[in-house]
């Protein structure tokens, strides 16, 4: 069922929402990301909640990232959808930074590829010790979206993002707290507890002020687009590695556990 794929939990002014899908490290697919998209946006509309933690189930991993078999299936693998759910992840994603109060990662674990996304799409990352975390489309063959390379630029900068993105590697969490990539470094026993004082010391405060920080910060962004011929190339770009052998070969070797023989076509 896909109501089963997110959790909903709310206490008070908070609220959880943990990706429940312990068989495959929490990985996404488009009904987490469609369920998570309208769950965020309920919340927006009820205007009760003032924080909203998001997490995987279990220890084990935040999210994985994005279903390696979905890849490239357009639209997110659900062409029937139309409008601002017609791609998931954007949709997903989208939701997150439309929040009108904070998002907190709560990160066990494994955050990788999309996953890692989601929690950089967050306002603020929370890790346990013996986290990893790592932006891996050069391991697939994919080129990634420029909003998603964007975040990545923002929060972490020009350098370390070009690591991250060009070496793919997975890096421990006291050194992703070096880059900025996460706020906060706690051991696994406690960060749970960390993550809600956290939660419960920003629901006190007075939510106007919250969430017009959260506004301003968005809008100051917010200039930050591309022409309209520099996208048009960068989704060809996009689209070329979609219908490369590359992308195959990549998810081929995932699957099988091995290490990719790329050709550059």
């Amino acid at each position: 069922m896909i109501e089963e794929l997110l959790l909903v939990q709310k206490e008070g002014n908070i609220c959880t929402l943990t990706i429940n899908r312990p068989e495959r490290r929490n990985s996404l697919n488009p009904e987490i990301l469609l369920k998570l998209g309208d769950t965020l946006n309920a919340l927006k509309e009820e205007g009760e909640v003032r924080v909203v933690v998001i997490r995987g189930v279990g220890e084990q991993a935040f999210s994985s990232g994005y279903d390696i078999g979905r890849i490239g299936t357009g639209g997110g693998g659900v062409p029937e959808e139309t409008g601002p759910r017609r791609n998931p992840l954007e949709y997903g994603m989208s939701s997150v930074l439309a929040y009108p109060y904070p998002v907190i990662a709560m990160i066990y674990g494994y955050a990788v590829g999309a996953g890692l996304e989601l929690a950089v799409t967050c306002d603020l990352r929370l890790a346990a010790d013996n986290a990893h975390l790592g932006i891996t489309p050069a391991k697939l063959g994919v080129v990634y979206s420029p909003s998603g390379i964007q975040k990545f630029l923002n929060l972490v900068g020009i350098a370390h993002t070009k690591e991250l993105f060009y070496t793919g590697r997975l890096i421990e969490a006291q050194r992703a707290r070096e880059k900025g990539l996460v706020d906060y470094v706690f051991p696994a026993v406690e960060l749970e507890s960390a993550t809600y004082e956290l939660a419960r010391e920003i629901a006190e405060n007075a939510p106007l002020s919250i969430s017009g920080a959260k506004s301003t910060v968005s809008k100051l962004l917010s200039y930050q687009t591309l022409c309209p011929e520099d996208e048009a190339e960068l989704r060809e770009l996009q689209a070329r590695a979609m219908r490369s052998e590359d992308l195959r070969e990549g998810q081929r070797a995932f699957m099988e556990k091995r290490k990719p023989n790329f050709v550059g076509r």
